[in-house]
């Protein structure tokens, strides 16, 4: 289809943000110029772009699924993601929400190896006493849970609090202020669809001054004796990925853990379902899985990895669970030490890093 605009017989583009191949680098292909070497740059980058074109590489509409939206111009930033994304381009780039945590980490001295066991984690840094402890502590990651309050306080925002919490002396915009002002990764966990979008607009306000990894977090699938409720799996990736194409999902299932019955783990048909979710995602995705159901799915979690370079596990315990040292050490055993993360509680997160021989700063 032919438009006018201005010049007659002038070819509309057809391409998202209506930029054409030559445009999207700014290489000048197909304008005629003085200079022969020009000319050849200008011919030579036509036929790379001519030659993605036919493999598929490059795609005048991006892929279907969660990111459709934004190179559509939907949400509140129009972003031309068909290239960037096919082609992998601020993917896990330095400084950017989805940089591998190991990576971000090493660069900036804080680890040694490329190990997720290095990494340590500051878990449910929600009220302002513990947030002030982690933010002091020598955790790398700070976890917090996001909801709004139910009674209507603080003008409908987004609250620090775990259910059955419901109130808070530290909001969302005040846990941000005190954050942006340290090194550390953040990982914010949703429990309910409707702090997403009000949260992601708080964020939107100091990503300049995040260039860290950020995680972002939900269960979007009932687990092994899970009874929560899940999030919408659809609804909170498009929302969170049409205000950040370049965060890290953290994509969980919903758990329960019986003392006195055999717990089975995560089984084939829960894991496909999430591969299922995840093949049409971007970014990096980590798997929360409870570490007293792992041994049970070694298998499962292992084809899972497996499927993508951009997966990874983050351990993590409750605090009744009933697991053993030798628990970790078979995770720890069976599957890439760089795919695996251990957000544990005491004293076994000690007892683990001493029997693998990773120093623990108290």
């Amino acid at each position: 289809m032919t438009a006018t605009s201005g010049r007659p017989g002038k070819r509309q583009s057809s391409w998202p943000c209506g930029r054409g191949p030559s445009s999207a680098l700014g290489c000048g292909a197909g304008v005629r110029s003085a200079d022969p070497r020009t000319e050849r740059l200008a011919r030579s980058h036509a036929l790379f772009f001519g030659l993605l074109m036919r493999s598929g590489a490059l795609r005048k509409t991006p892929p279907p699924g969660p990111t459709q939206r934004l190179a559509a111009g939907e949400g509140p930033k129009s972003t031309c993601l068909c290239f960037h994304h096919r082609l992998g381009e601020n993917l896990g780039s330095r400084g950017s929400w989805s940089e591998n945590i190991l990576e971000y980490f090493l660069r900036n001295n804080q680890i040694t190896t490329r190990d997720g066991a290095e990494i340590t984690w500051y878990h449910a840094a929600n009220h302002k006493a513990v947030m002030n402890e982690a933010l002091k502590s020598t955790a790398h990651m700070i976890e917090a849970d996001v909801l709004l309050p139910d009674d209507g306080s603080e003008c409908g925002q987004p609250i620090m609090a775990h259910p059955p919490e419901t109130s808070s002396d530290n909001t969302l915009q005040e846990w941000l202020a005190e954050i942006v002002k340290s090194n550390k990764g953040i990982k914010l966990d949703f429990k309910s669809l409707a702090a997403v979008k009000p949260s992601m607009m708080l964020l939107e306000n100091v990503k300049r001054h995040l260039k860290r990894p950020v995680w972002i977090n939900a269960d979007i699938l009932p687990g092994p004796n899970g009874n929560g409720r899940v999030v919408d799996a659809k609804l909170f990736i498009d929302t969170v990925t049409s205000f950040f194409p370049d965060v890290t999902f953290s994509l969980g299932w919903t758990t329960g853990w019986h003392p006195q019955k055999v717990n089975e783990g995560y089984s084939w048909a829960m894991v496909k379902e999430m591969e299922y979710i995840c093949r049409e995602i971007n970014q990096p995705v980590t798997f929360p899985v409870r570490a007293v159901l792992v041994r049970e799915s070694c298998s499962q979690l292992l084809w899972l990895l497996k499927k993508s370079n951009r997966y990874s596990l983050t351990i993590w315990t409750g605090k009744d669970d009933n697991y053993s040292l030798e628990d970790l050490l078979c995770i720890r055993n069976y599957f890439d030490k760089s795919q695996v993360f251990y957000d544990i509680l005491e004293p076994q997160n000690h007892e683990f890093k001493q029997a693998i021989g990773i120093k623990v700063n108290l």
